[in-house]
């Protein structure tokens, strides 16, 4: 193989790797990756609302699910409950 052939392959593999960034980044825009996963109104159910990193390994996570929020202390592939409490109001500003 020469040259040619070699930037050819690169060439076409940097065009299906964009290709594939455009197609992602469009249906990320129109909202379809949330239909595809099967997520159901316009934010879902399930959401995170922070995240703070102790470690590498270890992080604390706020997570909201319908009117709830539940404190979950994540290390590796164990996770423990913290706290849940009821979720906060978040008053529209005009």
């Amino acid at each position: 193989m020469d040259v040619s052939e070699y930037s050819r392959f690169f060439l076409a593999l940097a065009g299906v790797i964009s290709l594939i960034w455009l197609i992602a980044y469009g249906l990320k825009r129109t909202g379809m990756d949330k239909r595809l996963r099967g997520v159901s109104g316009q934010h879902g159910r399930l959401g995170v609302v922070d995240v703070l990193y102790l470690d590498p390994k270890r992080k604390l996570t706020l997570v909201r699910a319908d009117d709830r929020e539940y404190l979950l202390f994540i290390s590796g592939e164990n996770a423990q409950l913290i706290d849940s409490m009821e979720a906060k109001k978040h008053e529209a500003s005009a």
